[in-house]
């Protein structure tokens, strides 16, 4: 059944027009309005706001059908199908210019009407939320703290940030389809000779890099800016590349402090500067609007710390291959799977300094690193995934006897994905290197679930995944590209 829209229709012949009328009407659809001519059309849809026109390519007057509707689409967002009896090739290419969503040789039949109208209104539709989509992938980029420019597979600049903005004293708008190296222009500190940009390597590789050396930033004005930064690749649903994210920041603040205890943060620069991250793709339901959105949020969360690089996504695997072994239904694995690629993108509230600090963490600073789950929630809310993304990440730290964070949610009360999330969070991180200490290894994070086993963490998902790691032979991968 085809939704009822509010439809106009423009046609200078009174019987036919009627006749659309009259059709339209037995669809289910309600007619806002009429038009003889270009002029009383162009009146008429900007005071009524139609879902959808309908509009003759022969009009009454000097403005016939198409230049119509370039009118009323620069005034509204509104689809129009053209209705004409003529169907040369000048009228035809006309018509294209306006982008219409439907072309209808006269005369047309109910079916051919029905047909043209359900395609019209649905891509009308998609076109919206892909539009609404991307607005909210840019508002995201542009409230993020750290400098972020996006480019195409050549290298040219499709966004920067404002924070980008500000530190290359570059506008987004003269920036704009230029090749980054005329923007982010960096040489050696010392030197002072031409360094490349991990951009160019990450496009190469299709893997995430990073500066290996200090570098200085040439601003448009001249002035030089310390800067460390990092790039990851942009891998579609098709596994083609679309282009590179590269996070950089202005580390001018820390060199000075460096000036005078540069003993203490040599080791620190030499990590923070050596981070990368990893996303790999595995949306299938989502478009591609909204894979670009998961690709840079899990990208900045892991460009700003780079011992939890490729956590995402081994977390993600290890949770998938437990609920397999729990016999959760497969077409709810993509759940497990995206909120595990992005479990910890609220990480991008808490500062570096507190991710890579090289010993235990202050009871401040813990409670600080508690609230990413809440931070991430506040983030993922706001995209209109067909699953509970948001809970489920915002609840991936509560334990199954109610002692997690934040909200102290036991049992039932917390989601299955969540569980499983959780147990694999807590294996995964056991086994790998942190700031603080070595790793410990796939074996002591089995011990640690294992002593969980119905109180911290839920049975039957310790259970599936010891089963996982020791009868199924689960090894985590070393990760080269994050999606």
């Amino acid at each position: 059944m085809v939704e009822r829209a509010r439809i106009m229709v423009v046609e200078d012949e009174a019987v036919i027009s009627l006749e659309i009328q009259d059709r339209l009407t037995k669809m289910g659809h309600s007619i806002c309005g009429t038009a003889a001519s270009g002029e009383e059309a162009v009146s008429v849809a900007a005071a009524k706001h139609p879902d959808l026109i309908l509009m003759d390519v022969q009009l009454r007057g000097d403005v016939d059908g198409v230049e119509t509707a370039q009118q009323i689409r620069d005034r509204i967002e509104v689809p129009v199908i053209y209705l004409t009896a003529f169907a040369d090739d000048r009228t035809v290419e006309r018509a294209r210019l306006t982008e219409p969503f439907g072309y209808l040789i006269k005369p047309f039949s109910e079916k051919e009407l029905y047909a043209a109208i359900e395609t019209a209104l649905y891509k009308h539709s998609m076109e919206a939320k892909l539009r609404e989509s991307e607005r909210r992938y840019a508002a995201t980029v542009r409230c993020i703290a750290d400098c972020v420019i996006v480019t195409d597979t050549d290298m040219k600049i499709t966004l920067m940030n404002p924070a980008a903005q500000g530190v290359t004293g570059w506008g987004q708008a003269e920036a704009a389809g230029k090749r980054l190296e005329e923007i982010f222009k960096i040489v050696d500190e010392k030197e002072l000779t031409p360094v490349e940009s991990p951009m160019a390597e990450t496009i190469k590789l299709r893997a995430v890099t990073n500066l290996t050396a200090p570098v200085l930033l040439i601003t448009k004005n001249g002035e030089k800016v310390p800067v460390e930064d990092s790039a990851a690749p942009m891998i579609d649903e098709k596994g083609e590349l679309t282009g590179a994210v590269m996070v950089f920041r202005d580390i001018t603040e820390r060199k000075n402090a460096e000036a005078a205890i540069k003993t203490a943060f040599d080791s620190l620069e030499e990590r923070v500067r050596e981070q990368t991250a990893e996303l790999r793709t595995s949306f299938d339901r989502l478009g591609r609007a909204m894979e670009g959105t998961i690709q840079a949020l899990a990208t900045m969360v892991e460009a700003r710390d780079r011992y939890t690089a490729g956590h995402q996504v081994r977390v993600a695997d290890l949770a998938c291959s437990i609920a397999r072994q729990m016999g959760v239904i497969e077409s709810r694995i993509p759940i497990i799977r995206i909120a595990g690629l992005i479990h910890d993108v609220g990480k991008v509230c808490v500062p570096t300094e507190i991710l890579n600090k090289p010993a235990p963490l202050s009871p401040i600073e813990f409670e600080i690193v508690k609230q990413h789950p809440k931070a991430a929630y506040d983030v993922l809310e706001k995209i209109e995934f067909p699953w509970p993304i948001a809970d489920i990440v915002l609840q991936h730290h509560e334990r199954f006897d109610g002692s997690g964070y934040p909200s102290g949610l036991r049992g039932d009360q917390i989601h299955l994905e969540a569980r499983i999330l959780g147990v694999a969070d807590v294996v995964e991180a056991m086994s790998s290197h942190r700031p603080y200490r070595a790793a410990l290894g796939t074996e002591r994070g089995l011990e640690e679930i294992s002593k969980g086993r119905g109180t911290q963490f839920d049975a039957n998902v310790v259970d599936a995944c010891l089963h996982v790691f020791r009868q199924s032979g689960f090894k985590f991968q070393d990760v080269q590209t994050a999606y």
